[in-house]
């Protein structure tokens, strides 16, 4: 039986947080836990606000101070979770903690995204939101709470836009739209876009592999 009220004490909690979206989802089958909390940060104008200089420090900056406030944040939803009798793992936000094989993280925010109806992944394999567009960062709490769920986007919403494809310096966006259970690599090189992340940034003085020019070009990020 779904637990509403509890599904409203996690819920508040994000957003007391600082969570600016809050998502439920039902990934049985697909994770170790048959549920998803997914919480997003916005990414300020000001961190995107010049696309033709990215990185830079300012957006380096706000994407370290969203990893942890993200990572804090998902912990605390976990133990409240934890308090009221379920199993719960957070998962904090991605950094450098993927497979340097395949370049995955062992859970995908973005898969609890698209199943919370938070969003859809958009042609760059970034998740896009109607309210920010890409500009956010996620974490997610897995748990056997039985919190009510979103309903699942399933298709993209980019439709002929390529705006992402045309800025891309590494060529890694192949302009192709997502659906739900396409492989990522029909749609993104996810090595491709890491060395050149990774060039970028380093040349800078950036010790992270960002980027951030698709995310920057994006029509659906707000000005």
């Amino acid at each position: 039986m779904t637990d509403h009220g509890l599904t409203v004490r996690v819920r508040k909690l994000a957003r007391e947080g600082g969570a600016a979206l809050v998502g439920f989802a039902d990934v049985e089958g697909l994770a170790a836990l048959p549920r998803a909390v997914v919480i997003a940060m916005r990414i300020s104008r000001a961190a995107l606000a010049d696309p033709d200089n990215m990185p830079n420090k300012a957006y380096a900056d706000e994407y370290d101070a969203l990893n942890e406030r993200l990572t804090s944040l998902a912990q605390a939803l976990a133990d409240l979770l934890v308090r009221h009798g379920h199993e719960a793992r957070a998962h904090p936000a991605t950094g450098m903690d993927f497979d340097r094989e395949t370049l995955a993280a062992p859970f995908s925010h973005k898969l609890a995204a698209t199943r919370a109806g938070v969003g859809w992944i958009g042609k760059s394999a970034l998740l896009v939101t109607p309210e920010f567009g890409p500009a956010v960062r996620l974490a997610s709490v897995l748990t056997d709470a039985p919190l009510a769920v979103g309903e699942p986007i399933t298709e993209s919403g980019c439709g002929d836009c390529t705006a992402c494809v045309d800025a891309c310096p590494g060529g890694a966006i192949k302009g192709e739209l997502w659906y739900a259970g396409r492989p990522r690599e029909e749609i993104y090189d996810a090595f491709a876009c890491l060395r050149t992340a990774q060039a970028r940034a380093h040349a800078i003085g950036i010790e992270h592999s960002i980027c951030g020019v698709c995310m920057a070009a994006c029509p659906r990020r707000p000005r």
